[in-house]
């Protein structure tokens, strides 16, 4: 019989975290489609040897179509950039009410440049005299802060969406 995992008080705000990291994923996906659909417009196209115009079952040529597919795609990023600015802005302002600035930045190059977590750690540690021999153990410092952000990040956030 499997025990029911009791719930985070962290999950929330990881879950929000996440999100936005998917979501900045998506948006360049979304741009490199972009890209290789351009790319693929301005590539000439197999010879039609029949002489025969092609166009397509609702009467649009290909270079139409594209076009169309372009300004599409185009408009979808347009309005994912937007929201995600609104997500970012949201939890910059979460961010921003935490007291500790590493915790801050833990949670900024990890969520918002998502950045590795050795980058972290040197960013955060490298000026120690010694951080070159005990590098693990800042990495392990460096988790741990992590850690304790979360748990600041999910209190604020906690107390946000209670008083809503």
């Amino acid at each position: 019989m499997e025990k029911e995992r009791q719930p985070k008080e962290t999950d929330a705000i990881k879950e929000k975290l996440e999100c936005y990291v998917a979501f900045q994923r998506k948006i360049d996906n979304q741009i490199e489609r972009l890209e290789n659909l351009t790319a693929t417009m301005c590539s000439p196209s197999t010879l039609n040897l029949t002489g025969l115009p092609s166009e397509g079952s609702d009467g649009t040529s290909k270079i139409e179509r594209q076009v169309l597919r372009k300004t599409e795609l185009e408009e979808k990023i347009r309005d994912m950039v937007l929201e995600e600015r609104r997500l970012r802005k949201e939890l910059e302002d979460l961010i921003d009410a935490m007291k500790n600035p590493d915790e801050q930045t833990v949670i900024e190059m990890r969520y918002f440049d998502r950045a590795k977590w050795w980058p972290i750690c040197a960013a955060l540690y490298s000026t120690e005299p010694d951080y070159e021999e005990k590098a693990d153990k800042y990495l392990k410092r460096t988790f741990k802060l992590h850690g304790s952000a979360l748990q600041a990040l999910a209190r604020i956030y906690g107390a946000e969406t209670t008083s809503e």
